[in-house]
């Protein structure tokens, strides 16, 4: 990913964005939810942190496998929209 990816998304967004995920698919912790994205746990540990964007690759498995729109997700990651 590019920085250019990462400053198109609005600070914090990303791990509101996870937050929301993980209530909606009922996960108790960012282990679960890497689990459920099949990533390893750092990396959801650096979403969270804006170390790394929350990218194309994750939004496609966030509308592969639990059906999200992909619309909605860009939304509240750029910061035009607070929930999925």
């Amino acid at each position: 990913m590019s920085k250019a990816s990462l400053q198109q998304q609005k600070p914090g967004a990303a791990s509101a964005l996870l937050d929301q995920f993980a209530a909606q698919l009922r996960l108790k912790n960012d282990a679960a939810l890497a689990r459920a994205f099949e990533v390893a746990p750092p990396v959801i540990s650096k979403i969270r942190k804006d170390k790394i964007p929350f990218g194309d690759r994750m939004i496609l498995k966030a509308h592969e496998k639990f059906n999200f729109a992909v619309a909605p997700i860009r939304k509240v990651l750029s910061g035009e929209a607070l929930t999925v």
